[in-house]
C-alpha cells in the first residue's frame, strides 16, 4: 500500500477551513463520525480476533507531525533500555524519513509496514485521537490519550453546550463518536477533577497525574529532545539575546490568526526597539498573516512548538494550553483576549483567565504598550499568588513525566 490522500493538505486548505467554520466544527465531525460508524462497528469484531504484543507501542501526532507530548515520549521510550518497542507512525514521507535517517522507528501509516505495525501494538498512545495514528486499526488494542495541553478554555465533552445537544444528529454523532481512552494524561487532582476526566469520560482512577512529556525541558531548563529540533530557526533564536514569542490558539469561528499582519509588524518593532527578537508561529487550523518584516523569525508550520518555548523570554498568547506551560518557566507572559467575553460565551473556560500569571490585554494598542513595558523592566514580577497556581496546576513536577508515562505503559504489559 502506498501513501493516501494527504489529508492534513486538504484540512489547511482556505477553502475547507471556511466550509467547516461556516457549517460549524461539531457538526462537521459529528457527520464524519456517522459516515464512518458502520465500518469501525465492523473492525471492531474483525480485530478482536487478532492477538496483539503488548510491548508494542504505536504512537502518532495530529496533522502527521512529529510533535507534541508524543513525539517526546517516543523519543525516550527509543533510546532508553526498555522492554517496549515503539514506533511512530505517520502519513508524512518526509517525517519518516527524517525519524529513520536518526535510527529510530517509524512507518507510513499504510504502507504494508506501517499496517503491520498497528495491527500488532498492544498500545496505541496518540496526542489527541486514534487517526493520529490509525483509528481504523485502533481496535482490540489499550488506547492513552496524551492530550496536546492542559485546558483552560473547554475541550471535547466540556464545550459549551455540548453535553445538552437534542435531536437524531446529535444522537447519530454521539453513537459515533471515538470511544474514550482506556487511560488519559494529566497533571493534577484539580485538573482532572475540574476538566479532563469528564470532558473524556475517563475515570479519575485511570487519569496519570505525572505531567507533559513536552515540558520535562523546561522544568529541568535543559534543550529538547535532537529529533524535535531541526529548523535552522532554532539556532537563530538560541543566539538572540531576548526572544519574545508570539503564539496564540484558534478560534472555532475564524479562519485567519487573530494576529494579523499590522499587529505582528508593530510586535516586531517593539522588540527591535529593546534588542529582542519577535518569533511568530500561528495555530496549524488557522492561516497566519503574511507580508511579515524580516525581522520576524517565522517558526515553520510542523515545527513543534514547545522545542521553542524555553527559548522565549516572554511569551504572547491567549487561550491555548501554552498559557499554562510556559509559567513553569516563570517568565512573563502576556495574554491577548480582546474576544473574551465572546469566548466565554461560546466555548467557555474552566479556570477564570484572570488567575493566570501575567498579564491581560484587551485590544492591539494595550499588548503593543504591554510588551513594551515587559521588555523595559517596568512589569510586575512574580508573586506567591502566580506559584500558588503553578502548583495548583502542576503539583510538585520534577522534569520526569516521560519517564513516569514510560513506567505506566510498561506496567500495563504486566497485567
Amino acid at each position: 500500500m502506498g501513501a493516501c490522500v494527504n489529508l492534513s493538505a486538504i484540512r489547511q486548505s482556505r477553502v475547507v477551513r471556511t466550509a467547516v467554520r461556516r457549517i460549524g466544527v461539531h457538526r462537521v465531525v459529528a457527520v464524519v463520525q456517522l459516515a464512518q460508524s458502520p465500518l469501525h462497528l465492523l473492525l471492531r469484531l474483525l480485530l478482536a480476533r487478532i492477538r496483539r504484543d503488548p510491548r508494542r507501542v504505536v504512537l502518532g501526532t495530529p496533522l502527521d507531525r512529529f510533535a507534541d507530548n508524543a513525539a517526546y515520549l517516543f523519543v525516550h521510550l527509543a533510546t532508553q533500555q526498555s522492554a517496549l518497542r515503539p514506533t511512530w507512525i505517520s502519513g508524512a514521507p518526509e517525517v519518516v524519513a527524517r525519524l529513520r535517517a536518526l535510527g529510530l522507528p517509524a512507518e507510513l501509516r499504510w504502507s504494508r509496514r506501517g499496517v503491520t505495525a498497528c495491527l500488532r501494538a498492544g498500545t496505541f498512545v496518540y496526542a489527541g485521537y486514534r487517526s493520529d495514528i490509525n483509528r481504523y486499526l485502533s481496535h482490540g488494542a489499550v488506547c492513552v490519550n496524551l492530550w496536546h495541553g492542559l485546558p483552560l478554555k473547554r475541550i471535547e465533552r466540556g464545550i459549551l453546550g455540548q453535553a445538552d445537544r437534542t435531536g437524531l444528529l446529535a444522537t447519530l454523532g454521539d453513537a459515533g463518536r471515538e470511544p474514550p481512552p482506556d487511560y488519559l494524561l494529566s497533571s493534577s487532582r484539580h485538573v482532572t477533577r475540574l476538566a479532563l476526566s469528564p470532558a473524556f469520560g475517563v475515570p479519575e482512577e485511570r487519569c496519570w497525574e505525572v505531567g507533559l512529556p513536552r515540558n520535562d525541558h523546561l522544568v529541568q531548563e535543559g534543550t529538547p529532545p535532537q529529533p524535535l529540533v531541526w529548523h535552522p530557526e532554532h539556532e537563530v533564536l538560541r543566539r538572540a539575546d531576548r526572544v519574545v514569542g508570539l503564539f496564540l490558539t484558534w478560534r472555532d469561528d475564524r479562519v485567519d490568526d487573530l494576529a494579523d499582519t499590522e499587529l505582528v509588524t508593530r510586535l516586531a518593532e517593539t522588540c527591535g526597539r529593546h534588542g529582542a527578537v519577535l518569533t511568530y508561529k500561528p495555530h496549524y487550523n488557522v492561516a497566519g498573516a503574511e507580508a511579515l518584516p524580516d525581522e520576524v523569525v517565522v517558526l515553520p508550520g510542523e515545527a513543534d512548538l514547545h522545542a521553542y518555548l524555553g527559548l522565549c523570554d516572554v511569551l504572547i498568547t491567549d487561550y491555548s494550553g501554552i498559557a499554562l506551560d510556559f509559567p513553569l518557566t516563570r517568565r512573563p507572559s502576556l495574554y491577548f483576549m480582546p474576544d473574551l467575553e465572546h469566548y466565554a460565551a461560546t466555548r467557555g473556560f474552566y479556570m477564570d483567565p484572570h488567575t493566570l500569571p501575567g498579564r491581560i490585554t484587551r485590544s492591539s494598542d494595550d499588548l503593543v504598550a504591554a510588551l513594551d513595558d515587559v521588555l523595559a523592566g517596568r512589569a510586575g514580577a512574580w508573586t506567591e499568588e502566580d506559584e500558588a497556581f503553578l502548583r495548583l496546576i502542576w503539583g510538585d513536577l520534577t522534569g520526569t513525566s516521560s519517564a513516569a508515562v514510560g513506567n505506566a505503559l510498561a506496567e500495563l504489559t504486566e497485567r
